[in-house]
């Protein structure tokens, strides 16, 4: 009993010191999204301003580039920040075909000019 108990508390004890020493990420992700147009641009705008660490850059509705920034989160693998972009865009009724063309993290800190 001692020792399940002792093997919990130091799971968790793990599990709290991964959170407090999770690394914090600025992401940017540029991205075509065909057929964006107007009404893309606006839904894309509605869903990204509510979310607090998405921001929209840059777009141009004729080409249907994007780019994104994502402040302060915890992901700066490729795969995951594509997940977050995708999810973004379909809060934003945007199901077209959107081709990720780069996506750059760098992590947060001091010691950064």
């Amino acid at each position: 009993m001692l020792r399940s108990i002792t093997l919990a508390l130091f799971m968790l004890g793990s599990t709290m010191a991964a959170s407090l020493f999770a690394q914090a990420y600025d992401v940017q992700v540029v991205l075509q999204v065909q057929g964006l147009g107007n009404e893309g641009h606006a839904r894309l705008s509605a869903a990204v301003a509510k979310d607090s660490h998405a921001n929209l850059e840059y777009d141009c509705t004729w080409t249907g580039v994007v780019v994104l920034k994502f402040s302060d989160v915890s992901f700066a693998e490729e795969a995951d920040a594509i997940s977050y972009t995708r999810r973004l865009l379909h809060d934003a009724g945007i199901e077209g075909s959107a081709k990720f063309l780069h996506m750059h993290a760098e992590q947060l800190g001091s010691g950064k000019c």
